[in-house]
């Protein structure tokens, strides 16, 4: 694309330069040809002079003029239209230019500005955030600091705004790093109550866009995912649909799930945070077998819904209104997958008095023999 966006320039350059050549010419060999002074300004006067006859008119001078004309109207018919055919490329070069620039603008934000890599790791390949939770312990609610597994943005587009043929259509992602993830996540742009500018999120937008994985690469991720979590004796006995539940699904339908672990306090004490109960609900709604049964009537009905993920004032389910929150997964985990994930989130039971809002349980270690 630069490289037609460069050809058609340099196309109009020579174009000009034999422009201004010929006129160069021009002036040049008239004003060699031009006769000296022979008298008066009457006899100098070109309305007094007398003018050649037919003959000369008409003749090899008419014929040079002519000649010459066809030469430039033979070029112009010729270049013009070549410089114009090429023109759809000059213009996906600019394009691509600006795109290219908006990206590297993008990247400054993610590393220097906004400091995304902080939390998200460097080029987007995930880390973590410092958090304050409020957890139980021991009859009474505390506050811990907590490390905050913060999830990979290379692989955003695969989960958000899935439908789009371009990061300027982006309108989930968008709205994620405009107005944040409350708690954890922060608002960033100005509409939300950040310091960020409609060119800065759109910049960032643009870099995002360009670290995504291929889906050979996905495809190679999910899977070597799903077999390291299968792999560790931890997870022994867990059924699949519970695996990818909590590879997808946990950070947001369970509560405190990505704090789960052991954290250094500011005084030395290491605290460990338990998530809750598995689909009691989070920053997404509570997943059970009554709300589900509810929502979903049909495990079909909740299978395309997680594949498809929740569109903007849509409406889902029974009596569900979509909003950016909720990612697809369909592009890239399979049918049987995504109905494994059904499955055992049907199979939830709901506790008495767990609700949206319930915490995590958390224990000193000291006092636990760590």
């Amino acid at each position: 694309m630069i490289y037609a966006a460069s050809t058609e320039r340099s196309v109009g350059l020579v174009l000009l330069a034999l422009i201004l050549v010929g006129w160069v010419a021009y002036i040049f060999i008239n004003i060699r040809q031009a006769k000296g002074e022979i008298g008066s300004e009457i006899e100098l006067a070109p309305n007094r002079a007398p003018l050649p006859s037919d003959e000369e008119f008409e003749g090899p001078k008419l014929e040079r003029i002519q000649a010459w004309g066809v030469v430039f109207l033979a070029i112009i018919a010729v270049t013009l239209p070549v410089y114009w055919l090429r023109e759809p490329g000059r213009q996906a070069g600019a394009i691509r230019g600006f795109a290219e620039r908006s990206a590297a603008r993008g990247e400054r934000e993610f590393t220097e500005g906004f400091q995304c890599n902080a939390c998200h790791g460097p080029e987007g390949v995930g880390g973590s955030a410092p958090a304050v939770l409020d957890l139980e312990m021991g009859g009474k609610t505390i506050k811990v600091q907590a490390s905050y597994v913060a999830p990979s943005l290379n692989d955003i587009f695969y989960r958000f705004d899935t439908g789009i043929d371009g990061p300027d259509e982006s309108t989930e992602v968008r709205n994620i790093i405009t107005f944040g993830r409350p708690p954890i996540m922060p608002a960033w742009g100005l509409a939300g109550g950040g310091p960020g500018n409609e060119q800065q999120i759109q910049d960032v937008i643009d870099y995002l866009w360009s670290i995504q994985l291929t889906p050979e690469e996905m495809a190679a991720k999910v899977n070597n995912e799903i077999a390291a979590y299968s792999s560790d004796p931890a997870n022994a006995g867990k059924s699949e649909g519970q695996v990818l539940y909590e590879l997808n699904c946990a950070r947001c339908h369970t509560p405190n799930w990505n704090a789960r672990g052991s954290h250094e306090q500011p005084l030395g004490n290491v605290v460990v945070v338990e998530p809750g109960q598995p689909g009691a609900g989070g920053y997404g709604r509570p997943l059970n077998s009554v709300s589900l049964t509810e929502q979903f009537p049909d495990p079909v009905m909740q299978m395309d819904f997680i594949k498809k993920g929740a569109v903007e004032n849509a409406p889902y389910g029974t009596h569900g209104i979509g909003n950016y929150g909720m990612p697809g997964f369909g592009d890239f985990l399979s049918d049987e997958q995504i109905m494994a994930i059904v499955e055992y989130e049907r199979s939830l039971e709901q506790q008495p008095g767990v609700t949206t809002q319930a915490v995590a349980g958390a224990q000193d270690a000291s006092d636990s023999g760590e």
